[in-house]
């Protein structure tokens, strides 16, 4: 599976097919991507009474993960991107480490892999669907991906994953000229390119990355990085203090377990009862409830 294995920000296509219908909850969302990725090439998903192909939606999909990415035009979208990583360089090598400037590095490494993820699986949604034979959106949703691999990079190789530590002067002096090179490139297009030298010298080169190449099946990563998913949701079902996504990081509180199991019993809104989940849920709210009273 490549750098997407562990299908952390797996959530953002849950996401994508709720925005693409916005009817669907999120459990069914999960069902609708979980039939159009698996089922054979000619099934069609069926839902709100309407029928719809693979390749319609996962082109819907695909367009909803491409628009998540872009804040108002992708220009702005790349200065804002590489401005945040200028501030992340300067920070993290002025001398002092600080919690906040940890966080701050944290925090911007975590959203331009969430967003390097959105638009690989942007890409993967509108290769399967084929529908726009465009090969412009395709090489610039690449250009995209390779830019934040590439700042991404820059930002690992070029700050500590530490925190409270001092930062000495040669840091510091090898800091400056990455400081003013992404200050530079603020003033370029989103579609600049490094030189070949320039890539390998700054040990960001990924330019011949095999999953871009057009050797690389798309379906079958959707299958797989599908495949372990479920995995991971199924163990959740089993083991409800397990999280699957960062939707789902924090346990929910015994008061929010309760609104929960109130909405499957149908008393908080239109959904179908769901009889597993409702267990799960009032097996969940009676432990911590447990483990309240214990603490207390």
């Amino acid at each position: 599976m490549g750098r997407y294995g562990e299908c952390t920000y797996f959530y953002t296509l849950y996401n994508a097919v709720e925005e693409c219908f916005p009817a669907v909850d999120y459990d069914n969302a999960r069902t609708i991507l979980r039939e159009a990725v698996l089922a054979p090439n000619d099934y069609t998903v069926e839902f709100s009474d309407a029928v719809y192909t693979q390749a319609q939606i996962f082109n819907l999909i695909g367009q909803a993960l491409k628009g998540s990415c872009v804040e108002e035009t992708p220009e702005q979208t790349h200065y804002n991107l590489v401005e945040q990583a200028t501030e992340v360089i300067k920070h993290m090598n002025d001398g002092y480490i600080s919690h906040e400037d940890y966080k701050e590095r944290c925090d911007y490494l975590d959203l331009t892999a969430k967003y390097e993820f959105s638009l690989f699986a942007a890409l993967a949604c509108l290769r399967v669907a084929d529908i726009l034979h465009d090969e412009k959106v395709y090489d610039e949703l690449k250009l995209n991906i390779v830019r934040l691999r590439e700042i991404r990079d820059i930002i690992q190789n070029y700050t500590r994953d530490e925190v409270d530590i001092v930062i000495e002067r040669d840091e510091f002096e090898r800091a400056k000229p990455i400081y003013r090179m992404l200050k530079s490139l603020q003033s370029l297009g989103y579609d600049y390119n490094f030189s070949p030298k320039e890539r390998i010298n700054l040990n960001i080169d990924h330019e011949n990355d095999e999953d871009l190449t057009d050797r690389f099946n798309y379906y079958n990563w959707l299958k797989r990085l599908m495949l372990l998913q479920l995995r991971k949701e199924v163990s959740v079902t089993q083991n409800p203090t397990v999280s699957v996504s960062d939707n789902q990081q924090n346990k929910l509180s015994p008061r929010e377990m309760s609104d929960k199991i109130a909405q499957l019993r149908g008393t908080m809104g239109k959904r179908t009862f769901d009889k597993d989940r409702f267990l799960m849920l009032n097996k969940a709210e009676n432990s911590v409830i447990e483990q309240e009273r214990n603490i207390s």
